[in-house]
């Protein structure tokens, strides 16, 4: 198996998967990067839980530029990186991560994007697919809301649940 170290990488940052979108999906990632940069976008409270992160984590995500859901998310995680010097981000494409992890991770498939949050070590201590829980849960309802990047500070929020638990348990 290769490590998830070693995976890390040979991920790309975001800039570079960026690049390999068409004219169309680049866009959709920029309007989302206008979104976040807005500055009432994230809460005032979420923006403190992230600065309160003292661990050192590496998010390994799983995407391609042809998903919605990737333009999004992981946009997400890299505006996160931005804000916390602690995180950092790179991405491998699907069908690597379905060579390298389904089989350690006991998955089925790969959604994408699978984003396996590590610790400072490389090792799992949590994951983030596809949407931000907010937005599974309304289903279709909340689907144009969710396109329209209206749930960015969800995928924040379901991210910073997965490394405080980690910080409580350290």
């Amino acid at each position: 198996m290769t490590s998830y170290q070693d995976l890390f990488a040979i991920g790309q940052i975001f800039d570079m998967f960026v690049e390999h979108g068409l004219p169309a999906e680049i866009d959709a990632v920029r309007h989302i990067q206008h979104t976040l940069a807005a500055p009432d976008t994230l809460s005032p409270a979420t923006v403190q839980r992230l600065r309160a992160i003292e661990g050192r984590f590496h998010l390994l995500a799983a995407g391609e530029m042809w998903c919605p859901d990737c333009q999004i998310n992981l946009a997400v995680m890299d505006h996160v990186q931005g804000l916390q010097s602690r995180l950092d981000l790179a991405i491998i494409t699907k069908s690597r991560a379905e060579d390298a992890l389904k089989q350690p991770l006991a998955l089925e498939r790969i959604s994408i994007p699978f984003v396996l949050v590590l610790d400072e070590h490389f090792q799992p201590i949590g994951r983030f697919v596809e949407r931000p829980q907010a937005a599974i849960r309304g289903g279709d309802a909340v689907k144009p809301d969710y396109r329209a990047g209206l749930y960015l500070e969800s995928t924040v929020q379901d991210l910073l649940d997965i490394l405080e638990a980690a910080e409580t348990l350290a």
